[in-house]
Order: C-alpha cells, then sequence, then structure tokens
C-alpha cells in the first residue's frame, strides 16, 4: 500500500481526469509540477503543495471561476476546494520529446537484451 507521503508512480496517474466536488467538498489530489488545472463550473479555490521559501513554508491560493485555468510550478499534494460544487479537469504534463524518445529508445534495448539472452541460452 502506498503511504500519503509518496508520491504516485507518474507512469500509473492517467493523462486527464476530472475531478467533481459536491458543494463544500475539498478533496487533495496528487499532481506533477506542470500539470494544468481548468475549473468547469462554479468556482473553486485551488492550493498548492507547500515548498520552503528560505525559513518559512509556503503555499500559492488561487481562486479559479468557470473557464479558467493555472498551471502547476512544482509537484506535490494539491488540495482543491468547491464552496458551491464544480468539476476541475487535472492534466498532467507531456515529457519534452527527446524524453519521450530516450524512454522509446529503452524499451526498445530492453526488448533486444531479453532476447539476444534467451538465444544466448539456448546455444
Amino acid at each position: 500500500m502506498q503511504s500519503p507521503w509518496q508520491a504516485p508512480l507518474p507512469e500509473l496517474q492517467p493523462a486527464a481526469q476530472t475531478i467533481r466536488l459536491a458543494r463544500g467538498q475539498t478533496m487533495q489530489v496528487w499532481l506533477a509540477g506542470g500539470s494544468q488545472l481548468v475549473c468547469n463550473g462554479a468556482a473553486v479555490r485551488v492550493t498548492e503543495a507547500p515548498q520552503w521559501l528560505l525559513s518559512q513554508l509556503v503555499s500559492r491560493r488561487n481562486e479559479l471561476g468557470d473557464g479558467q485555468a493555472i498551471a502547476l510550478e512544482h509537484g506535490g499534494w494539491v488540495e482543491i476546494h468547491a464552496p458551491q460544487g464544480g468539476e476541475v479537469l487535472c492534466m498532467k504534463p507531456v515529457p519534452p520529446g527527446w524524453q519521450r524518445s530516450l524512454g522509446s529508445l529503452a524499451r526498445l534495448l530492453m526488448r533486444g537484451w531479453r532476447g539476444w539472452r534467451v538465444s544466448a541460452a539456448r546455444h
């Protein structure tokens, strides 16, 4: 079971998720830095994960109205509060092209390595 203090595995997180909140509901969700939040409906309050600034722990708080969006500066546990209820679309950042290419190359090499080991074991 995952500890609430650990970040969920990024590869297991959906590319986009919709969070529906009832009137007065507050929810905490882990989001990666660069994720975008879009408010669909009534206003919501988004409090970003706290960060140290010199000797103080600070959190950036944003009020979003219908159709407004923000991008998170850093990853962590984000609190979303909907006084009137509402919906927030959370989209995780897309890795830069070279990271996707590097990941594809690593997977290709691993498949080749496994195939080579199997054929070497047969001989």
